[in-house]
């Protein structure tokens, strides 16, 4: 009889329906620039994935709109880099300390440049985007594996061109630079809020004229009306460089692609003119 009960009892249970577990919430991911959404898209799928800054808008003249700051509050991860490259998040990492705030500038290590583009270090863009693949539960094998063969490309493509010296627009490309033992001479401006004086300017262009400087570098958010005016008619290669890779587009190995297009840009500029 208790046997019998027993089944019985089984056959009921059977009969019941009981509420299917909910899966987690999907974390949101704000990426606050462009070149950091290429870091975090390798890891974040692309419908929880947002940027904050808009594309053709750097952030040295990006301010920060009621509509902006609701994006920031429904995020549950900001992925930023530091508050000396967006000093407009610095009061909001403070208000909200129970969102996770990955700041890409706290994985600098001892002995790197203090240059604010972080982004431009692989060492502390592997070491963000490791932690934000934790929080989310993912692996970061591929994205370290492409970032190694993008490494390896650029060390290809820039070989027997790291002596060739070079200007660029405003100093945003130190980590770049030093990682790839490059020879950059000098920079217009150290950020495009500053105008350079006329004795820089003028050293600036002696360098080019007398051959130290074999390439000169622009940026597309920015007129070249003062590379112009310092480069004239001399015989220097000219080329763009986008620190913020804006014509890069979001996708998985988006950084992978970011790090190879400057390395080809770079070398297509440094190579000696044919004759």
């Amino acid at each position: 009889m208790k046997n019998l009960r027993y089944l019985l009892g089984l056959v009921v249970l059977s009969t019941l329906t009981f509420p299917a577990m909910s899966a987690p919430k999907p974390l949101n991911v704000l990426a606050t620039l462009h070149p950091l959404a290429l870091i975090a898209a390798s890891t974040v799928p692309l419908e929880q994935l947002e940027v904050l800054v808009p594309a053709g808008m750097t952030p040295h003249d990006f301010s920060l709109r009621p509509s902006d700051i609701d994006r920031l509050q429904n995020a549950d991860i900001i992925f930023w880099a530091g508050p000396e490259a967006e000093p407009y998040l610095r009061g909001f990492a403070k208000r909200w300390p129970d969102k996770h705030w990955i700041n890409l500038a706290t994985y600098r290590q001892e002995g790197q440049s203090d240059d604010p583009h972080v982004w431009f270090s692989t060492a502390i863009a592997l070491g963000a985007q490791a932690d934000l693949a934790v929080l989310l539960g993912h692996d970061n094998t591929e994205f370290a594996q492409s970032v190694a063969a993008s490494v390896q490309f650029s060390e290809v493509q820039l070989q027997g061109l790291q002596q060739r010296g070079f200007f660029v627009f405003h100093r945003a490309y130190d980590h770049w630079v030093s990682e790839r033992g490059l020879l950059q001479l000098g920079a217009f401006t150290l950020s495009p809020e500053q105008k350079p004086g006329i004795r820089t300017l003028q050293a600036m262009r002696d360098q080019l004229a007398n051959g130290e400087v074999v390439c000169v570098f622009s940026e597309p958010e920015y007129t070249p009306a003062l590379v112009d005016s310092v480069v004239g008619d001399l015989p220097v290669n000219r080329a763009e460089l986008d620190p913020l890779g804006s014509h890069i587009s979001v996708t998985k190995d988006g950084y992978a692609r970011f790090l190879d297009d400057m390395a080809m840009r770079a070398r297509a500029c440094l190579e000696p003119r044919e004759n």
